[in-house]
């Protein structure tokens, strides 16, 4: 290798690197707690782990809309392959995995549930959400799942209200 191609060697790896999410891989859905939480089973073999679906929160199961979002997640990917990526923050407070998960063929599964009318953006933790923002504004303006009732409650709200 010539010395001048060195830096432009390492200035793309250092560009891989950063479009790499901070850990990813392949899982299958071996069971779905409730609209935000399911937990997962490394096809290559491993632990099973739970996991917390990044950026959104969905109503608590107790709670009107509660038991759809977990019918739709159960649906959307109960027994199915994802790819789990593991967000920056790596762990909740519970031990969950923040991840993104993605359907293949199918999409992302925060963005069906925003779609659908069945979670909020948790804008207390997620950043650069401005397109899941649109979807959930989208929901609301076709008042679709939990938005065609009046005055829906914030998970983070209801919780309080325990």
């Amino acid at each position: 290798m010539k010395p001048q191609s060195i830096p432009f060697f390492l200035l793309c790896l250092f560009l891989v690197f950063l479009s790499t999410p901070a850990f990813a891989w392949e899982a299958r859905v071996v069971a779905v707690s409730d609209g935000d939480t399911i937990t997962i089973e490394p096809i290559k073999g491993g632990d099973r782990s739970r996991v917390r679906l990044h950026g959104i929160d969905a109503p608590e199961t107790n709670q009107p809309y509660g038991q759809a979002a977990k019918k739709f997640v159960t649906d959307a990917v109960l027994f199915k392959e994802v790819d789990v990526q593991v967000t920056p923050q790596g762990q909740d407070r519970y031990g969950r995995i923040i991840a993104v998960i993605e359907i293949p063929g199918v999409g992302v599964l925060q963005e069906l549930l925003l779609t659908a009318g069945l979670a909020w953006v948790y804008t207390q933790y997620c950043r650069n959400c401005d397109d899941w923002e649109g979807m959930q504004a989208e929901a609301k303006r076709q008042q679709k799942g939990l938005w065609a009732g009046e005055n829906p409650v914030p998970p983070w709200e209801w919780r309080k209200r325990r």
